[in-house]
């Protein structure tokens, strides 16, 4: 950006309009142009911020821009799909004209960090079968794709291509993001596996990181109104007697994950009686006794006003050390096409964004932070400002990076979700005082109700892995990883797990803050909307109890009742799906019905996160009674194995 700064006599217009203000304001005028080429360029936003206010204004189809602001330090910069721009500050003093000339950069021409540009196209893929069923995100049903070889822009190995809907739901252009592939684990909901793997190939690495969680330490606490609301954002203590043991909030669902942190003594299982106390409609209740997990979800109502919260904060902690430096590109493009596509999704709640970038002890900086803003364009443009650097051993500041994110950001007091995406590559240094301060933080993101999405980059070793996931856990949180699908980068290691789907990051990092963000509004039937949240699992076989769950949303009980039954819907469907079960009605207030019609073992309730519920041993002919009365109004799914995969059925609960 070429910036020059002058005053000239100022038209007799501007003048008495100026003289009205007593001279509070300040002028801005321009040009907007290609860098390379000098083109002008149409359809460009102006955006200044202030100590004051956050402004926008129109470029002329000349190319050319006449502004207003307030005098003192303005930050000005151009706003354009397709492009970047800096972001520059300057004084403006009262009354004064300044003529700023902006030159943009078009991001396929951007740089990479070693100076090289690179073309943003599809990667070749080798020509290999893969017969792994997954989501066709158009159309949401299961598909089998191939791995084929490939250079054109709109096509990819995986069949991911950009798209500016999903199910409905607005996506930003994906342009040149959307090429990193990613899997993901919900530690809740293979809780049976976690435990095997806690005390199997983990088991090395918890002697030496304590901080973390096994099958006994977990309690849930699930809190709804009379109504069946779920209870957002209320406060929940785990409590021995006086001893606090862990401090959480309750999710959109209305649960709190709690964890018993007390040091654990070898050999000896002490009994202790556990409470919680719940802080919610400025009141706080107590719990008498609550039992782990493993007994069950502790229930507990609260009556108070219909109310949701409309805040959502979403923060991108970065690892920029140079070992990032193979993928950090990549990851900058696709937060910037998520950064786009939140807010266009997001425009009736109160979305905040931020970012903190983090390298080590030593280096350039240890961390910079840009703090919250509901300005969407000021968080992009500080991650695409970014780069990769420094570093030099394996261990990286990711302690002081989550201080500064969990502790000096402003998080909203009151929110329907708090995330903070945590993508590195490298664990903290390994000593116990450095376990210890992360910890600390991990436990305060918890008490303030920040989620932890790890996603887990190349490079990323099994302790790393076990690190990641704990943090995720503690947090109710979810762990993300990159896999080798894109071509992109160095090696990623297989997670430690049994089967999981394959898509683009950004696509992954979507369905985590749908899933986190999905509120039911207490004042009617659950947003028909939101049964278009796209699950993770392996094989979804009825996509059209979604659509026909949506339109009996809308008819009357005496027309819907003939779409209560998914075996109903499932003939219908053009896919021929096999009839492993009969579930109604659906949607339901509780009461479900199970019909199974095939050699099933198991049969299990999820909610919309994918966490595991409630849990029933069957065979061919079983008819099962579950009921979700007690739990909130939200999507559900009934979960079950067969030999092709796991199988989920949406439901829709209803007060």
């Amino acid at each position: 950006m070429k910036m020059m700064k002058t005053q000239y006599l100022v038209p007799l217009s501007v003048m008495a309009f100026m003289a009205e203000n007593a001279f509070s304001q300040a002028y801005f005028n321009g040009s907007v142009s290609e860098a390379v080429s000098g083109t002008k360029l149409k359809n460009v936003k102006i955006m200044v911020i202030n100590s004051r206010d956050t402004s926008y204004f129109d470029v002329g189809a000349d190319g050319r821009y006449n502004i207003t602001t307030k005098e003192g330090k303005n930050r000005i910069f151009a706003i354009a799909d397709g492009y970047i721009t800096e972001l520059n500050s300057m004084e403006a003093a009262k009354g004064s004209v300044n003529k700023v000339d902006i030159s943009m950069v078009s991001k396929s021409k951007v740089e990479t960090d070693d100076g090289k540009r690179i073309k943003y196209l599809r990667s070749a893929e080798p020509a290999t079968d893969d017969a792994t069923p997954r989501y066709d995100y158009e159309t949401g049903v299961p598909a089998t794709f191939k791995y084929m070889k490939s250079t054109e822009p709109k096509t990819s190995a995986m069949g991911i291509h950009p798209v500016r809907t999903i199910h409905g739901f607005p996506v930003a252009s994906v342009g040149a993001a959307g090429k990193l592939t990613a899997g993901s684990i919900l530690d809740f909901g293979k809780w049976r596996m976690w435990s095997d793997l806690h005390e199997g190939i983990f088991q090395q690495f918890g002697r030496r990181y304590r901080h973390h969680v096994s099958k006994g330490d977990r309690y849930v606490v699930q809190v709804t109104t009379p109504a069946g609301v779920p209870v957002v954002d209320a406060a929940v203590v785990l409590k021995s007697g006086s001893e606090v043991l862990w401090n959480a909030r309750t999710d959109n669902t209305g649960k709190a994950e709690l964890w018993n942190m007390a040091p654990k003594i070898e050999g000896k299982t002490p009994k202790v009686r556990f409470t919680a106390e719940v802080t919610a409609y400025g009141r706080t209740e107590m719990m008498d006794k609550v039992h782990p997990f493993e007994k069950g979800i502790n229930f507990w109502m609260m009556d108070g006003p219909c109310s949701m919260a409309d805040q959502l904060d979403v923060a991108f902690v970065v690892d920029a050390t140079g070992s990032m430096g193979d993928e950090i590109h990549h990851l900058k493009l696709d937060l910037d096409t998520f950064i786009k596509t939140i807010a266009l999704r997001n425009k009736d709640i109160n979305l905040r964004l931020g970012s903190v970038f983090y390298r080590d002890r030593g280096d350039e900086y240890v961390h910079r932070m840009s703090p919250f803003s509901s300005n969407a364009h000021v968080t992009d443009n500080f991650i695409l400002d970014q780069k990769a650097a420094g570093g030099g051993d394996f261990p990286e500041a990711l302690d002081e990076a989550l201080k500064q994110a969990v502790l000096n950001m402003n998080w909203s007091s009151t929110a329907r979700a708090r995330i903070i995406f945590l993508m590195l590559d490298a664990p903290c240094h390994p000593d116990e005082p450095t376990y210890d301060t992360l910890q600390k933080y991990v436990a305060m993101a918890a008490s303030k109700g920040i989620r932890i999405v790890p996603v887990a980059c190349s490079g990323t070793d099994k302790f790393t892995e076990f690190m990641l996931r704990n943090m995720a856990l503690l947090t109710n949180g979810k762990y993300l990883f990159l896999t080798n699908h894109s071509g992109i980068g160095n090696p990623h290691i297989e997670p430690s797990t049994d089967i999981y789907s394959v898509r683009s990051l950004l696509d992954e990092m979507l369905a985590v803050t749908s899933e986190f963000s999905i509120v039911p509004d207490c004042r009617k039937y659950l947003d028909p909307n939101a049964i278009f949240h796209t699950d993770s699992l392996r094989i979804t076989t009825d996509p059209f109890t979604v659509l026909d769950s949506i339109q009996s949303l809308k008819l009357s009980n005496k027309d819907s009742a003939a779409l209560r039954d998914s075996a109903i819907i499932r003939e219908r469907g053009k896919y021929g799906a096999v009839s492993w079960v009969k579930i109604y009605p659906n949607p339901t207030e509780g009461p479900l019905t199970i019909n199974v019609q095939a050699d099933i073992r198991e049969v299990f309730i999820a909610d919309i996160g994918g966490k595991l519920l409630q849990r029933f041993t069957c065979k061919k002919g079983d008819v099962l009674t579950p009921d979700l009365s007690a739990y909130s109004s939200g999507i559900y799914f009934v979960k079950y194995p067969t030999a092709n995969g796991w199988v989920a059925e949406r439901i829709v609960l209803r007060r």
